[in-house]
């Protein structure tokens, strides 16, 4: 099969969140699978900067935005058995620092959804699925469906991937000049411009990160005003769980954490990188548990729980605290007064750092995680390979992934609470505490997590079957 996936970032290239480590990961795992697969990116700042060397010309096209027809350049390079375009124009993409977040986000992600469909139209179209990611591709399906400014792709099918909800490309309607289509209630939610709703409508399938997430998604709490759209599309939903490279994570053999390890000689290797990490954050080893943090820093993330939880086990001492993650200033400044006034417990980066993430999961002795919903998580599947016992909120690809250990049975892979409740997460890290102080079930808990298999492989066969499924039913 020939596979499009069109989406805003894909790491190496680009990067910005969990988006980026799908798109980077997923088409090359369905490339080993022997299908043959192109990916349509922006091309960023940051790609031209590091790339624009290994970049072939294809031409260029103009696109129609308003009163303007703004240039589109074409160019690819192959990487990992995949083909990645790039659609480059300056103004809206190449210098620009942010990949979103500018005040014309919306015209710029029209004209990509418009130049991307350009492209492929020229360079593959014969492809046989087009995979959609995201509110940046909301507009494809839309433009296919009510225009023929494409007709070679018409009978394309298109699935789109809800990634994350809760960002729905949710714009002013004086945006709505801009995008060189036909007006439809399906571009429409709460009197704006939404991306994602389109992309909702007029896809042919629908799919998100996880199957939790995808039942999720049809209730209020969780669907951010799309759960009616969802409900009546639920024949066409399917959850795939996310996974991760573990050619890129793997304590074995991974060149930035201070001593690299595997299952058999687990204890060792946790130990000195353990060390390492607290020297890394200036706090003396105490030998106590370390639970560590490595995330957005946002509200989802249920970093509001901790105010009831956190300060119990830290005025008592039990364990060392160490948090790398950018977001509210407001909860950046809850861990800055822990800091202050526990400095000899509590290690603090507010940034993002790759590097210092991996000393982290090599380092911890748990992944915290009490997210207030979670489409996937990536964070948890990280900390088992590397042997960092996850406590998590049971939600979305979290509950997918992490079964609560049973002392009795000795079952599980981590620690988990159902309700979004500090006292519930107080009792989980109880739980986790208590199980640390019994070494040999510990060390047993956490071999199990680094045994287990979350790589994409499973992933990409059941992406494989849903493309041929479309292919056949379209």
């Amino acid at each position: 099969m020939k596979i499009v996936f069109i989406g805003s970032e894909a790491t190496p290239f680009a990067k910005s969140g969990g988006l980026a480590d799908v798109l980077g990961a997923l088409p090359k795992a369905l490339a080993v699978l022997g299908h043959d697969i192109r990916v349509v990116l922006p091309k960023h700042n940051v790609v031209k900067a590091y790339y624009d060397e290994w970049l072939e010309d294809h031409g260029h096209t103009r696109v129609k935005i308003h009163d303007k027809r703004e240039y589109a350049g074409f160019q690819s390079m192959t990487r990992d058995g995949v083909t990645w375009y790039f659609v480059d124009n300056e103004y809206y993409f190449g210098y620009r620092e942010n990949l979103y977040g500018d005040f014309d986000d919306g015209e710029r992600y029209g004209f990509f959804n418009h130049a991307a469909l350009a492209l492929v139209d020229a360079l593959c179209p014969d492809a046989d699925v087009l995979h959609l990611n995201d509110w940046q591709t909301g507009l494809i399906p839309f433009i296919l469906d009510e225009t023929d400014m494409y007709p070679s792709l018409s009978n394309v099918p298109t699935l789109f991937t809800i990634h994350n909800i809760a960002y729905q490309g949710a714009f002013d309607k004086a945006l709505f000049p801009y995008l060189n289509i036909p007006y439809d209630d399906a571009l429409e939610y709460d009197n704006q411009i939404n991306f994602l709703k389109t992309g909702i409508v007029k896809s042919d399938h629908l799919s998100t990160v996880s199957p939790s997430y995808a039942e999720e998604l049809t209730y209020a709490y969780f669907g951010y005003g799309m759960e009616g759209l969802l409900q009546e599309r639920s024949d066409r939903l399917k959850g795939i769980l996310n996974g991760i490279d573990y050619s890129v994570f793997n304590p074995e053999a991974d060149p930035h954490i201070a001593e690299n390890y595997s299952t058999y000689n687990h204890v060792k290797g946790k130990n000195a990188n353990k060390e390492a990490l607290l020297n890394m954050f200036y706090l003396e080893p105490l030998d106590k548990p370390l639970i560590c943090v490595v995330s957005r820093l946002t509200e989802q993330k249920g970093f509001n729980l901790l105010r009831v939880a956190l300060e119990f086990f830290l005025e008592r001492e039990e364990f060392q605290f160490i948090v790398l993650g950018s977001g509210d200033e407001d909860i950046k400044g809850y861990f800055e007064y822990l800091r202050r006034k526990h400095p000899h417990l509590i290690g603090l980066y507010f940034g993002q750092s790759d590097k210092i993430a991996r000393q982290i999961y090599a380092g911890a002795d748990f992944l915290l995680m009490p997210s207030k919903y979670e489409p996937c998580g990536l964070a948890q599947l990280i900390a088992l390979r590397y042997g960092a016992v996850p406590i998590v909120r049971q939600t979305g690809g979290l509950r997918d992934t992490i079964t609560p250990y049973n002392k009795y049975s000795g079952e599980g892979n981590g620690f988990g609470f159902l309700n979004f409740d500090g006292q519930d997460l107080r009792h989980a890290i109880r739980e986790a505490l208590d199980t640390y102080q019994n070494t040999r079930a510990f060390r047993r808990l956490r071999r199990r997590g680094m045994k287990q298999d979350f790589s994409w492989s499973h992933s990409a066969k059941a992406y494989a079957s849903l493309y041929e499924d479309m292919i056949g039913g379209r």
